[in-house]
């Protein structure tokens, strides 16, 4: 028989993750602090937690995709929470993106009720939640990751074990420090080559063909920024976290990150402009109002 699934975090990933995970035949249990994504669920099969306390008591693997390191502490350790009400011998599966620490934090105080962890958080985007593509990144005990592999297959693609718990987490980081990187060096490099005078098309087809070719520019920024459409997606606040998170782990570890450091100011910039809750390829946006040229793709 399949696990029976709680999920807690409903919105602009969690909530079609859950829906992959309902199609793909498990039961679960779902809870948001957001009334609708809940109602959608339950509409389609789901059943109600109240509390994250009552998602645990009714499953027996509890997946949470919140936005902050406070905010899954509190799922799972307030006096509410996911492991006051989950039995002995489940598992906890947290797929935010987070602090690698409070991920081990959570899985230490979670071992002491016999209840594993795994940290699991993903890349691609609100598109690859939709379609079941996302790349997840999964730390913990190899066995457990083992028994949950059917999971992550309902929700993802690319499934990689990383290795001890927390290692998911690292390498979700350093992911989103150099997409952050190469998403502002495609905005700069658009931008300057038409304000130069190169038509767009033009531009993009070489860089897309030549040594700047990257996944902002040849994946992501045709579907959304060259469109002009700048709503997420994936927003520049959690762009914004994530970077803070990679200079967190760079001053833990001692590493020097020069570009990581410049870009999430650029992220500061947006953010103090107003938009934060854009989508993260909005920088481009920023440097058009600039120097008052449009990076737009005909037909994209």
């Amino acid at each position: 028989m399949k696990k029976r699934i709680g999920f807690i975090g409903l919105e602009v990933m969690g909530k079609p993750m859950a829906k992959n995970l309902m199609k793909a035949g498990y039961a679960l249990c779902v809870n948001d602090i957001v009334k609708e994504p809940v109602k959608e669920l339950v509409e389609l099969g789901a059943k109600k937690g109240e509390t994250a306390k009552e998602v645990g008591e009714k499953s027996d693997v509890v997946i949470t995709m919140v936005p902050t390191s406070k905010e899954v502490k509190e799922v799972y350790l307030n006096e509410d929470g996911v492991l006051t009400g989950i039995k002995e011998e489940s598992i906890v599966i947290d797929m935010s993106t987070i602090e690698p620490t409070v991920s081990q934090e959570i899985a230490a105080t979670a071992l002491k009720k016999n209840i594993e962890m795994l940290d699991a958080p993903v890349s691609g985007g609100q598109l690859g939640a939709i379609e079941g593509t996302l790349t997840i990144m999964v730390g913990g005990k190899e066995e457990i990751f083992k028994e949950c592999k059917e999971i992550f297959e309902a929700m993802g693609k690319n499934i990689y074990y990383c290795g001890p718990i927390g290692s998911g987490e690292i390498s979700k980081i350093t992911n989103n420090l150099v997409a952050a990187i190469c998403m502002q060096a495609t905005c700069e490099g658009m931008v300057l080559g038409i304000k130069a005078g190169v038509q767009p098309k033009v531009l993009f087809e070489i860089m897309s063909k030549s040594s700047a070719q990257n996944w902002a520019l040849s994946t992501y920024m045709p579907r959304k920024a060259f469109k002009g459409d700048f709503e997420p997606g994936f927003m520049v606040d959690l762009m914004y976290k994530d970077l803070g998170l990679a200079n967190n782990l760079a001053a833990i570890h001692n590493v020097p990150i020069l570009l990581g450091s410049a870009v999430r100011q650029i992220y500061e910039w947006a953010r103090a402009t107003g938009k934060g809750k854009k989508d993260f390829s909005a920088i481009l946006s920023l440097l058009e109002e600039i120097v008052g040229v449009k990076a737009r793709l005909e037909g994209a």
